[in-house]
């Protein structure tokens, strides 16, 4: 099997999402580090347009968003699962839930944070997010909602269970987990915001104790060339599709919610929630791109 490299940034919650997974699975993976700010070329030349992070690559086969991630992580290394109660489809609607949860966090830290970041993040982040008005974000609706969020997550956890699903941690735990995670670290208020949720603090650290797996820093190099070496694994479009996807067909891929860029390709697998295309680039030769279809839209090219 090939090896495991995650292109990435650490700050990021969603990384942190990722890192977590390989934690609890206890994998080898190689890390190649890509700029939080565009340029961001080597990371658009694998996947072909998308520019948002995480990113893994497994040989010629690439797979965007944190959900899609958790999915391939859980085909390839079954044992230890992210979903020790056996609900996966629960766990992976919890996604949107956990998206929500992170939009309060966002919010708060774009009114209490954003007027000390550099001007050149601050333009990107705005454009990365179109839906937000950083000018007019109401704070206290903002920390209502982070607080109403985190009172489910300590809720959960009042019957003294360890993890939000029992006794073993979850990718519920997982997704949730990187909101406070990013909120403590950045706004020095969500201590108190918090502070009498007893038993959060205390799941934070169990999933933090998680670790990463084993990582071995890499570079773009190296993983390109693992790409061209490698040959993309079949897919299948199933019988029946939403969209009346097709293989062979071209289409462009991407996110509804967020200006990470768009990916063409042509269709080699498609389900309720996959899309996979196939494409080219002479740094890493042809490659397959997986995204979930939940978050994501998908339009043919004619």
């Amino acid at each position: 099997m090939s090896e495991l490299y995650l292109h990435h940034y650490d700050a990021s919650p969603f990384t942190q999402r990722v890192l977590r997974m390989l934690g609890v699975k206890r994998l080898a993976w190689r890390s190649v580090v890509t700029p939080m700010l565009p340029p961001k070329d080597d990371l658009v030349a694998l996947t072909g347009g998308y520019r948002g992070t995480p990113v893994l690559q497994v040989g010629a086969d690439v797979y965007v968003d944190s959900q899609r991630i958790a999915c391939e992580l859980e085909r390839r290394f079954p044992v230890p699962t992210l979903f020790p109660d056996g609900n996966a489809g629960l766990a992976y609607a919890m996604v949107k839930w956990a998206d929500a949860f992170f939009r309060s966090g966002l919010h708060m830290a774009i009114s209490l944070t954003s007027s000390s970041w550099p001007a050149e993040f601050r333009r990107d982040r705005q454009q990365l997010f179109p839906d937000v008005d950083f000018d007019h974000i109401d704070l206290d609706h903002a920390k209502a909602q982070l607080r109403a969020h985190a009172s489910f997550v300590d809720q959960q956890l009042a019957d003294g269970r360890p993890f939000l699903l029992g006794a073993a941690p979850g990718l519920v735990d997982i997704h949730a987990w990187t909101v406070p995670w990013f909120a403590r670290a950045s706004m020095p208020v969500v201590d108190g915001l918090l502070a009498d949720l007893p038993r959060l603090a205390a799941w934070e650290r169990r999933i933090a104790e998680l670790g990463e797996g084993a990582r071995t820093e890499s570079t773009p190099e190296d993983a390109f060339a693992e790409a061209r070496h490698s040959t993309p694994e079949p897919g299948q479009v199933a019988s029946v599709d939403a969209q009346g996807l097709s293989a062979g067909m071209d289409v462009e891929v991407w996110p509804d919610d967020t200006q990470r860029g768009a990916v063409h390709g042509r269709v080699v697998a498609a389900g309720a929630n996959e899309i996979a295309i196939e494409r080219s680039h002479p740094s890493c030769g042809t490659v397959v791109v997986h995204f979930p279809r939940l978050g994501y839209r998908v339009r043919p090219v004619r």
